[in-house]
Order: C-alpha cells, then structure tokens, then sequence
C-alpha cells in the first residue's frame, strides 16, 4: 500500500475513533435536564445546574423561565440564568418580563440588567415607569444598578424622585450611591420625612459627573431643583 493510502487509513481511524469517544461521552452524560416532580425538587436542580454549567444547562433553563407551571420554579430559572448571560437567552428573558406573576418579572428584570448595555436599561426603565406591581419595579431598579450603561443613572434617579413607593424609591437612591462608588446607610424605617429626603439625596446626585451625559442619552430631561438640596443641607446645620 502507498504512504497516501496508509495516510488516508490513519486519519479515518482518528475520526472513527473521535466518534466512539463522542458517542459515549452523549451516552454517559446526556443533555442537560432539569429532573424532579415537585417545584423544591425541580428548583434544587436548575440550582446544581446553574452552578455546574453541564452543556445545554442555560437552553433548559430559559425553557424552564418560560414554560414552567409553578412561578417559584421560573423564578429560580431566571436567576440561574444569570450565570450565563448569553446573548441567545436573552429573548426568553424579555419574555418573562411580561409574565403574569410580579416575582417572575422581577427576576427577569434583574438578568436583563446583567446585559449591560443601552437597550437593557431602555427596557427596564420602561418597567419602572410603567409596571404596577412594586415588586417588578424594585427588581427593575436593582437590574438598573448591575447594568453598566449611562442611561441606567438617568432611569434609576427617576425611579428615586418619581415613584409612589418608598420601598422603590429608597433602592434606587442606594443603586445610585453605589455607582458613584459610595453607600447610602439611610435605612427607610429611620426616616421621619422620606419624601424629602429622597428628593434632597436625588437633587445632590444631580450634580455629579455623568450625569447630565446619561440624561441626555435616555432621552429623560435633567431638572434640577436646587431647593430641595438648600432645604437638605438646612437641615444638616
């Protein structure tokens, strides 16, 4: 037999070879699945899944986030797909956005946020604007302070001086101090006059660098009003 004969017999064995591997890796391991007949079972896996990564893990569980019957399960499914962040995921993820229970679309609001960029604040700032459910919109705000694009300052202050919920309020003014690189230790039970107090802290945000640019960008208009500040810092004397 020739050198190319030989040649050619070598590397179809290789490939046969890898085929065989292949086959019994499939066999052993199997496609990603989230296994159990009750939601804790079920809930129990998309966590071992989410943490073990196997291939096809964020597929089954943006299938879950979507598909599943009880809201628990599609509420860990969300978050277990923060891990991944992928941008095929990410369309279930807006779906479940829409999703008829308040904890589902926070979580979903959360993970869009891990995203990062100016269409996943666009989206989430829509939420805060215009969810009714206070829970979804303080899962807006915090997916607004992961997200890393300008226009996520703009929407969070505005949650901070428009939104009727102290609660919602009071995360997005801690969302914010944590951008700039600081903390706001104001707990909300410890504030006799917190309608005040978040338009202080949100008119003394407005100053800071950024901020006029991020406005600018999330097409919200920057207005200041310097009394709330005057009132605040009258009060610290």
């Amino acid at each position: 037999m020739s050198s190319k004969g030989k040649r050619w017999l070598i590397a179809v064995g290789a490939v046969v070879v890898a085929a065989g591997v292949a086959s019994i890796l499939i066999g052993a391991f199997g496609r990603a699945r989230i296994r159990g007949a009750t939601p804790d079972e079920r809930i129990k896996s998309i966590c071992q899944l989410a943490d073990a990564k196997p291939f096809g893990a964020g597929d089954v569980l943006a299938e879950a986030a979507a598909e599943d019957s009880d809201v628990r399960v599609r509420q860990a499914a969300l978050i277990g797909l923060g891990r991944f962040v992928e941008p095929k995921h990410r369309a279930a993820v807006e779906q479940c956005m829409q999703d008829a229970s308040a904890p589902v679309r926070r979580a979903a609001a959360i993970t869009l946020g891990l995203y990062g960029d100016e269409a996943a604040a666009a989206r989430l700032g829509k939420v805060v604007r215009r969810d009714p459910a206070e829970e979804a919109r303080l899962g807006a705000v915090t997916g607004l302070g992961l997200c890393g694009a300008p226009e996520s300052l703009a929407w969070l202050m505005e949650a901070a001086e428009k939104d009727n919920a102290p609660a919602v309020q009071h995360q997005a003014i801690k969302e914010l101090y944590a951008k700039f690189g600081a903390e706001y230790y104001r707990e909300l039970d410890s504030v006799s006059d917190w309608p005040q107090e978040a338009a202080a802290s949100v008119e003394y945000l407005k100053s800071f660098p950024g901020v006029k640019e991020a406005f600018q960008k999330a097409g919200v208009p920057l207005v200041r009003r310097p009394e709330y500040q005057w009132r605040h810092q009258d009060e610290r004397d």
